[in-house]
């Protein structure tokens, strides 16, 4: 089993390698690869377990995974995940990089964030009462990759997460939980999903399809950024005025730069390239549910998108 193991981090090395960068893509910060927070508690090992079996190998994601777990105890996540996955499987430790194809598994009795493309731990802020290493996480990962940053939360009771989802999505980040019916503890997704803030509740073993897809989409996005922002400025006093007129929403007043950004967000979700505006307009035109999804991610803290 060790020999495996090693075999397995060495291949996914090699595959690395050849890119003769940091894997963050830039010395100031995590650039060229979304980077993936997983929220579960109880229940949550074998909901992980199905996502990350379900990934496909060479994702180009990273995941970060927070457990609730007994600080008096050592964790064997590491262990019980990595035969489940193709990824390196590591613990996470204080200033360890983040690169793709790796899933980081926060240790007992640590708070876990993300900062200049590395891991940071430190003691959680309370020693009793309610702990909220996701909450935790999810700021800093916010804050760090913008729409780079995925939220998905499993199996759990409380409501970790519940406040930190919200930085993820007013960043332009996507947020995914679990279908509270089928968790075996449905406290944190139905939590989330009350947030109001969850882009989409799906089942486990179609998440890691919606991850491929937002991941390339954004992908897609930041090469041909220039192009997008220009599709989108064209269209969009016409988008605007279709939200208008078929929602109860008037964005007219608001800053054209972010409207822009959270219009090119649900582009990525919905695979349409960055050029393809006029075919998304199209879209919004047949499709009430999308053109309801987009001014609800345009209301997003709107104060910041006042002139």
């Amino acid at each position: 089993m060790p020999d495996n193991r090693a075999r397995k981090v060495e291949a996914v090395r090699r595959r690395s390698s050849p890119r003769g960068v940091p894997a963050h893509g830039s010395p100031g910060g995590l650039a060229d690869f979304a980077v993936v927070g997983i929220g579960a508690s109880a229940g949550g090992l074998d909901a992980s377990r199905k996502l990350i079996s379900a990934l496909p190998n060479n994702n180009g994601m990273a995941f970060i995974l927070i457990q609730h777990l007994d600080p008096t105890h050592e964790s064997m996540m590491v262990d019980l995940l990595a035969g489940h996955t193709p990824m390196t499987v590591r613990q996470a430790t204080d200033g360890m990089p983040i690169e793709p194809d790796h899933l980081y598994v926060i240790p007992p009795g640590t708070y876990l964030a993300v900062r200049n493309a590395t891991l940071h731990l430190s003691k959680p802020h309370a020693r009793h009462g309610a702990r909220l290493p996701f909450d935790f996480l999810l700021h800093s990962l916010a804050a760090e990759c913008g729409a780079r940053a995925i939220c998905v939360i499993l199996s759990g009771s409380g409501a970790d997460g519940s406040l930190g989802l919200k930085a993820v999505k007013e960043n332009e980040g996507i947020v995914i939980a679990q279908d509270p019916d089928e968790a075996a503890y449905d406290g944190m997704p139905r939590s989330a999903i009350m947030s109001g803030a969850v882009d989409l509740v799906l089942p486990v073993a179609k998440i890691p399809e919606a991850l491929v897809k937002y991941s390339r989409g954004i992908a897609r996005s930041r090469r041909q950024s220039g192009v997008a922002l220009g599709t989108v400025h064209a269209w969009l006093p016409e988008i605007i005025d279709l939200v208008r007129t078929k929602t109860a929403y008037d964005f007219t007043l608001y800053k054209q730069g972010t409207l822009q950004r959270r219009i090119e967000r649900r582009m990525a979700m919905a695979t349409i390239e960055a050029d393809g505006t006029d075919r998304y307009l199209e879209m919004l035109r047949n499709d009430a549910k999308e053109l309801d999804l987009l001014a609800k991610d345009l209301l997003i803290n709107v104060t910041q998108l006042l002139p």
